[in-house]
């Protein structure tokens, strides 16, 4: 009976013996003792660089077109006021008429320009006076005849000022005395520079002769 109990426990060790066994191999398995694990993937790729920026260019500030230019305003000139004299036919012009030595040319001098001016401010004044003589004048000195024609031209070149200046050329007439009329003594060189002179005398009036008298009052006409 003891005997058979022994050999049951025999049996039964050795059916235990394989199932450990096989757990056992089981567990290594299990463990790393199979097959070798896959190696880890590859790190991703770095990311590609940002693309470069474009350049940028600053537009230009547009240059505004130059701000039009407006002509200054100018003033009309005040007409000058008249301060002639009259003395029967005769006209008093304030200022000094001169002319280059020996020449029929008007001197650019203050005296001359105020003087003409006065002309024709006279004349605006007096509408009425349709003709107004410019008589030119010399002294002795020379010969007669040439100081008709240096008086005349003289007194053409006044006449030409005045029209330059806006009188119609038919209010006035230019007349050459020469020396026929002087004022002074001639035989001196005050009485000489007071004959050289310019003067001024009213030959129509409403286009009638001022006082029955000759226009031209008896001296050459010039440019007629």
């Amino acid at each position: 009976m003891l005997r058979t109990k022994t050999l049951l426990m025999l049996v039964a060790g050795s059916l235990a013996l394989p199932a450990l066994v096989g757990c056992a191999a089981k567990a290594s398995f299990q463990a790393g003792g199979g097959e070798a694990q896959p190696p880890p993937p590859p790190p991703p790729p770095p990311p590609a660089p940002a693309p470069a920026p474009e350049p940028t260019t600053t537009a230009a500030t547009p240059i505004p077109p130059p701000a039009e230019q407006k002509p200054a305003e100018t003033k009309p000139a005040e007409p000058v006021k008249s301060d002639a004299k009259v003395s029967g036919d005769k006209v008093t012009i304030p200022g000094k008429i001169e002319f280059d030595t020996g020449l029929a040319t008007l001197k650019n001098a203050e005296e001359t320009n105020k003087a003409l001016d006065q002309v024709k401010a006279f004349l605006d004044t007096n509408p009425r006076i349709t003709k107004l003589r410019i008589e030119g004048h010399t002294d002795n000195a020379g010969n007669a005849d040439g100081n008709v024609e240096l008086s005349g031209q003289r007194a053409l070149a006044v006449k030409a000022a005045v029209v330059a200046k806006g009188v119609p050329k038919e209010r006035m007439i230019a007349v050459g005395c020469g020396q026929t009329k002087p004022i002074a003594d001639n035989s001196t060189d005050d009485g000489k520079a007071k004959n050289r002179r310019t003067e001024f005398r009213i030959a129509e009036v409403g286009g009638k002769k001022y006082m029955g008298r000759d226009p031209a009052g008896g001296c050459k006409a010039f440019g007629e």
